[in-house]
């Protein structure tokens, strides 16, 4: 009887030991979801004038120069990467040209505000679709492209994919530059993700 309750409880303690580690592994993958422009705005009198060469090619054009020349940044950040693109794929297909807005302005006036709620950025969180059901879920929801600032701004969204809880948030500008529209664009992006690593910790530990 006693070896019974032996056997038992050890196989009670690899399967609670499974558990954990399988946890561990969720905990520990990272899921790239891409860049979702569906709630940006594009300001400027001077940019934006190819608006049918914007809506959707080159959406589809920045996620997949991310995907060549950046995934390789997220893979030496975290142990374990995934990509699930095609919700915020889904959600790019329908911005329009109607998120062009031609004027310009002071800094104050462009770039510091932002038109895009803490609710906005979980209820577009919440309505991803996605084929992982486990890890952590990063996700740039564009905010502003500024032409007269040269600036683009992007929230960079962390979530749990199980909950589908936001655990960090935050609005990142940064410089335009480069030769031609899809380099300009993408710059900020860019500098975004080299400085990810601090905020995935962060991330973690929330």
């Amino acid at each position: 009887m006693e070896r019974i309750l032996i056997t038992l409880l050890l196989s009670a303690l690899g399967v609670a030991g499974a558990v954990r580690a399988q946890e561990a592994r969720s905990a520990d993958m990272l899921v790239w979801c891409g860049l979702d422009y569906s709630l940006v705005k594009m300001i400027g009198t001077l940019d934006f004038r190819q608006p049918d060469q914007i809506f959707p090619g080159m959406l589809l054009t920045w996620n997949g120069l991310l995907m060549k020349e950046m995934l390789p940044q997220l893979e030496k950040m975290a142990k374990s990467v995934r990509t699930d693109l095609k919700a915020v794929e889904a959600n790019n297909a329908k911005a329009s040209t109607t998120q062009i807005q031609r004027e310009d302005g002071t800094r104050d006036e462009m770039v510091t505000p932002s038109h895009i709620s803490q609710a906005d950025l979980a209820n577009v969180v919440r309505a991803y679709e996605l084929k992982n059901d486990k890890g952590l879920g990063l996700v740039f929801i564009m905010d502003r492209l500024v032409k007269a600032q040269e600036t683009g701004c992007m929230y960079v969204v962390f979530f749990d994919i199980a909950s589908r809880k936001v655990v960090l948030s935050e609005r990142v500008c940064a410089g335009a530059g480069g030769m031609g529209f899809r380099n300009y664009w993408f710059r900020p992006i860019k500098d975004t993700v080299k400085k990810l690593p601090k905020r995935y910790k962060q991330a973690k530990r929330a």
